[in-house]
């Protein structure tokens, strides 16, 4: 080996270990720097791992366009240090200057409590604030990262979508019924279409400020397969801020509320009849003078003073007459087809909230008079529906469903009442709309059917006509149809006009025209 290839050889072995010494500066270094930190950047360190490795984010909830009504985002929590602060008072007026605090006699107090390690003095502060808020260079602080369920559409979906707990676990709604595959990281997709909701909602909000209603309910769904395409409660709440259970807006009244609805329980009294009597279309009832029963006298709103067909008891909204049908028909033959419609039982609808109707305690011939026009039995708004989807269907249907059918979903042939009963009521409902008590839900161009109520509420067994219960169920198209809705207002009144009527035919009939003007074209209806 000559004297060149032994200095070349001595080169590369120093190169070697130069190399090799830098690498171990370089971790010892670094060491070093990761030991003159603070112990709270382990801290953070390890929660920032946490949320990342074992708290897997919610899963989404989508709307039947696969919209996103509920996700999840990253907020920060604003924590102090007191033990490790050595002056607070300039901490404080740093704080004073930079960020906003609801309470900053409480921020204050924090901090000077040096018997506490750690104290959280501000939550739910976005990332460019919580960026600005760390450039200032304030020390003794830290910045947590938790994640918060967002829910962009606010209070247009509040009931139908709920909200989770401080744990993300839902407590109602959506968040509720499919918890355990949201925890899963799932994404669950509703049958709601959020452009229907909007609208709905509007129409619902200004009619209910114009009837100076307690509450108001709207509830549209797919006739043919239970998806509950709207669902509307007010008042509502925004799911995003603190939630109050004890106030009204967090009560869902379209499945929790019961009501005596009233007159549209007629086409559940006239179907029974029809499907198991001899009573048919061409029947005739005494509506001549009010009906006595027992220490009772049913009287009609806008009494006719003669014998009416089925038809005209139908659109002139005739309680004497339909009384007159149910006790022809029989008290046991009307309590059962109630039963069947599901009227007597807790409602199907897969939300937690909702509750058992109230029903008689004994069931008479009263009762049956009663019954037959909506008093004496006490549902929910969703469970109008249920029934209603069950006569007019073509499909059947064992529940009602917030979430979207998968496209594999088949239903039987709804048998539950005749062809030919079937379509006498749909020719009923679409001739109330022209001739009748719901003339105000006529729509140019569009064949709506449907029947109007108008029911007083019972306190300590008395009705008071000063508190009424004003509803509108509809169909449409009336001939074969497609889509059911109920537009509801709890104790309306005209404070500006005390003459102007507050029944069905005068609230709910009229928001469903102005409803269903704005969603047909949305929901592809010719």
């Amino acid at each position: 080996m000559n004297i060149n290839q032994t200095s070349a050889l001595n080169i590369k072995k120093i190169l070697i270990l130069g190399f090799i010494m830098s690498i171990i500066g370089l971790v010892v270094v670094m060491r070093i720097f990761e030991l003159s930190l603070p112990n709270g950047y382990e801290q953070v360190t390890n929660k920032k791992q946490n949320i990342n490795n074992t708290n897997h984010e919610r899963g989404l909830l989508l709307d039947r366009n696969k919209n996103i009504i509920a996700s999840n985002i990253y907020v920060y929590s604003l924590k102090a240090y007191p033990r490790k602060i050595n002056k607070p008072e300039k901490m404080i007026q740093l704080l004073k200057e930079h960020v906003d605090f609801n309470d900053f006699d409480a921020v204050k107090r924090k901090i000077y409590n040096k018997d506490k390690f750690e104290v959280v003095i501000k939550k739910n502060i976005t990332a460019p604030e919580a960026k600005r808020i760390n450039s200032i260079g304030i020390p003794g602080l830290e910045f947590v990262p938790v994640i918060k369920r967002l829910y962009p559409n606010e209070k247009v979906t509040s009931h139908y979508v709920g909200h989770v707990n401080k744990e993300m676990k839902g407590v109602s709604g959506a968040e509720r019924s499919f918890n355990d595959t949201l925890d899963k990281g799932e994404n669950v997709q509703l049958s709601i279409d959020i452009r229907v909701q909007y609208a709905v909602r509007d129409e619902l909000v200004k009619a209910s400020k114009e009837f100076n209603s307690k509450s108001a309910t709207a509830i549209i769904a797919d006739i043919n397969n239970g998806e509950i395409i709207s669902l509307v409660s007010l008042p509502d709440y925004n799911p995003n801020t603190s939630i109050d259970p004890n106030i009204i807006s967090y009560r869902n009244t379209a499945t929790l509320n019961l009501y005596e609805m009233g007159s549209t329980f007629k086409i559940f009294s006239i179907a029974a009849a029809l499907e198991s009597s001899d009573i048919d279309i061409d029947s005739k009832f005494d509506a001549r003078k009010p009906m006595k029963l027992s220490k009772f006298t049913i009287k009609d709103h806008h009494p006719q003073n003669r014998i009416l067909s089925i038809k005209e008891i139908f659109i002139r909204s005739s309680n004497i007459g339909a009384s007159r049908i149910a006790l022809k028909l029989g008290n046991r033959k009307l309590k059962s087809f109630y039963d069947d419609l599901g009227l007597l039982k807790l409602s199907t609808i897969d939300l937690y909230e909702k509750t058992d109707p109230i029903t008689p305690g004994k069931w008479g011939d009263v009762e049956t008079a009663t019954l037959s026009f909506g008093h004496g039995l006490s549902i929910s708004p969703i469970q109008m529906i249920e029934a209603g989807s069950l006569l007019f269907s073509e499909n059947k249907n064992t529940s009602v469903t917030i979430k979207k059918r998968e496209p594999s979903y088949k239903s039987e042939k709804n048998n539950f009442i005749s062809a030919k009963t079937k379509s006498i009521l749909k020719e009923l409902m679409y001739e109330n709309v022209i001739f009748g008590t719901g003339k105000k839900a006529k729509i140019s161009g569009y064949e709506i059917g449907g029947k109007t109520a108008t029911g007083e509420k019972s306190l300590n067994g008395k009705y008071d006509k000063n508190k009424l219960v004003s509803s509108f169920l509809a169909i449409f198209p009336a001939k074969n149809p497609k889509y059911i809705s109920l537009v509801l207002f709890d104790e309306p009144n005209n404070k500006v006009d005390i003459k102007r009527s507050t029944g069905g035919g005068a609230t709910a009939a009229p928001t469903t025209a102005k409803i269903l003007m704005r969603i047909l074209p949305i929901l592809g209806l010719p």
